[in-house]
């Protein structure tokens, strides 16, 4: 009676010193993976600056409403190193063509507070 075993369970054959995966092999599966994470983040990044950029627009609008009757109209932009910070800032559209930095909505900007007689300076 011979005494061999299957080579699958043969300890130390030649097949023990390869690596379990190729090194072209991890690269691709690592670009998979990045490429899936991106598609998870992406949207979410996307929707919230949509959001962000909507509440900034419309408090923007009563910004300028509220401090500058010569206006014509409203932007925002959002700058990471304006006056104040990072945050979307609120302008004023003029006639005359320059447009006027009113505030610092911030960068998840809301509603405009409510400033009572005697507090807004000239």
């Amino acid at each position: 009676m011979s005494e061999e075993m299957p080579p699958e369970l043969a300890y130390g054959s030649h097949d023990d010193d390869l690596p379990v995966r190729g090194g072209r092999r991890q690269r691709v599966l690592r670009v998979v993976v990045l490429i899936a994470l991106a598609a998870l983040v992406l949207p979410l990044v996307l929707s919230l600056y949509a959001v962000a950029m909507s509440a900034a627009e419309r408090a923007c609008r009563v910004t300028v409403v509220r401090f500058d009757d010569h206006a014509t109209g409203s932007r925002v932009a959002l700058e990471f190193f304006g006056p104040g910070g990072p945050g979307w800032l609120c302008y004023a559209e003029r006639e005359s063509g320059g447009d006027r930095l009113l505030a610092n909505l911030g960068l998840i900007p809301g509603a405009p507070r409510t400033i009572l007689p005697g507090e807004q300076s000239t």
